[in-house]
């Protein structure tokens, strides 16, 4: 009497949505063979899509046949057997072969013997349909994708709603992830210190751990957050509620980049540290503790900062510098930008008067940034057809989509910004003033971490150091007072902020200056 495997399989995925439980299948099963007067040895279930080859308890009930310790099959329908030709052939060439001397299902028999091609089409639909299932719902996907919806498992800081199939913010965990990166803009914390914000914050793995740094470092650089999406390699304009600003995510963004490789936070003393570049290779510029013993047995210590000399294409000579020396040269740097206090009360006035007037000067500038904005789409549509007809590469086609679709966002933000607020850059520049005001007193303390703060204010990522000495090229507010100090003089007060350039909307050209009171505008 020959003996038979019981095969019971259905996977989670949407092609076995309407199969019998594993339960069901069992029973039913169990049902047939005693009534068909099969002889069950061991029964075999399967919790896995059987699209792809590779299933586990499918290989090892095909090695105990081929080893004679059945000679029959059990299953439900002869699709629990296969869905991809890889394992169809096989089955087919074992029961050709007689290796396999029934196969039975609870509609039908399939034997040696027996016409084959009824057994291929039943497996070749089983396989055609997976194929169409998948092409079907990655279709789907996409459609959603285009319309603007995220069409995949919500991201921290947010939550699939099961009802509109759309996600919506998870109001707690939004706050943290907003938190993260506003902590991390300021330049001053670490991706380390970051994953102790989210368990303090009640937020772990599924195993409870701590959520590692790779992961910190993905949702930092996950455009989501700011009102874009990746799907399939492309990005997309969403229409859920974004959890950040794009100025927000570009800043932190510039500082992943900066930073590269994360320093060991054991041996880097890291006060001054990612604050310069080696002007020499463009190389960040590291901190290093050193000490040395003295004659008298003394051992002092001592930090140098120099070139990471990490450049793969250039060799760098630049030599290190003590901090106390590096202390200094940017001290002396901070006095060079602090601006006098009669200047900042005559420009507090003049500010108040600015706001006044400005309302409807930004017109025209709203109308300039939606005519790029056009632009842009323009540009996206132009993009579109130059893929369609195969004229550009797929590569090439998702670079530039995904630059033409962050300049539009940023745009968008701006706009949105200057019609809430028209003068959202006087108070801007307000804090510009005060801080401008106490760079001279930051200076004569030996706080470095608030030099660092101030210097990247100033200078932003265009500080280097070469030859030891470090210089660089200021926003252009601060050339400007540094400019009007050079030129003017403490005598001279009588001078005017109009807009700081980088912070307000687009300016005319006489704006962005520090001006003579008499300066007549064009």
């Amino acid at each position: 009497m020959p003996n038979y495997f019981l095969y019971a399989r259905k996977s989670t995925d949407v092609e076995d949505k309407q199969i019998l439980s594993i339960e069901s299948q069992l029973a039913e099963l169990r049902e047939l063979a005693k009534r068909e007067n099969l002889n069950i040895v061991t029964e075999f279930i399967e919790k896995r899509s059987a699209k792809i080859p590779g299933r586990p308890i499918f290989n090892e009930m095909m090695k105990k046949i081929q080893a004679g310790e059945a000679q029959g099959i059990v299953c439900w329908k002869i699709d629990r057997l296969s869905r991809n030709p890889v394992d169809s052939g096989k089955i087919q060439w074992l029961l050709q072969q007689g290796i396999i001397q029934h196969i039975q299902t609870h509609s039908q028999s399939h034997y040696p013997n027996d016409n084959v091609l009824m057994m291929s089409v039943e497996l070749g639909m089983a396989n055609e349909y997976v194929r169409q299932l998948s092409e079907n719902t990655a279709r789907g996907l996409k459609h959603k994708a285009r319309e603007g919806y995220f069409p995949g498992l919500a991201p921290l800081g947010y939550i699939n709603n099961p009802q509109t199939k759309k996600i919506s913010i998870h109001h707690k965990n939004a706050k943290t992830i907003k938190k993260l990166f506003e902590i991390y803009a300021t330049g001053n914390s670490t991706i380390e210190k970051l994953t102790e914000v989210l368990e303090k914050n009640g937020i772990k793995t599924k195993k409870n751990c701590r959520v590692n740094i790779s992961r910190i470092t993905f949702i930092l650089g996950n455009p989501i957050y700011y009102g874009h999406f990746r799907y399939a390699k492309e990005i997309y304009e969403g229409k859920h509620e974004p959890i950040i600003t794009k100025e927000l995510f570009d800043r932190v963004n510039t500082i992943l980049r900066r930073r590269g490789r994360k320093p060991d936070q054991k041996s880097d003393p890291r006060p001054l540290c990612e604050l310069m570049s080696c002007g020499s290779c463009g190389m960040g510029i590291t901190g290093e503790k050193k000490k040395k013993k003295l004659a008298n047995g003394t051992i002092r210590h001592y930090v140098y900062y120099h070139c990471t000399k990490k450049s793969k294409t250039q060799k760098c000579f630049e030599l290190g510098i003590r901090e106390e020396e590096l202390d200094n040269q940017l001290s002396s740097l901070l006095t060079q930008y602090t601006m006098p206090t009669e200047w900042a009360e005559m420009l507090g006035e003049k500010l108040d008067l600015e706001e006044k007037q400005s309302v409807t000067s930004v017109q025209k500038e709203i109308q300039e940034l939606k005519n790029e904005l056009e632009d842009i789409s323009q540009n996206l549509s132009r993009l579109t057809d130059v893929y369609v007809a195969q004229d550009i590469e797929r590569a090439d086609y998702l670079e530039r989509r995904r630059s033409l679709m962050s300049n539009k966002k940023s745009l968008e933000e701006k706009i949105m910004q200057i019609t809430k607020t028209p003068t959202m850059w006087i108070e801007p520049t307000r804090e510009w003033i005060k801080d401008s005001q106490i760079l001279d007193e930051i200076s004569k303390t030996a706080d470095l971490p608030s030099k660092k703060l101030s210097l990247q204010k100033i200078f932003g990522s265009n500080l280097i150091l070469k030859g030891r000495e470090a210089s660089g090229n200021p926003f252009s507010h601060y050339a400007e007072l540094r400019s009007a100090r050079e030129n003017l003089g403490k005598k001279d007060a009588t001078l005017i902020v109009v807009r700081v350039g980088g912070i307000e909307p687009p300016s005319q050209p006489w704006e962005g200056r520090i001006l003579p009171l008499d300066h007549t505008r064009i």
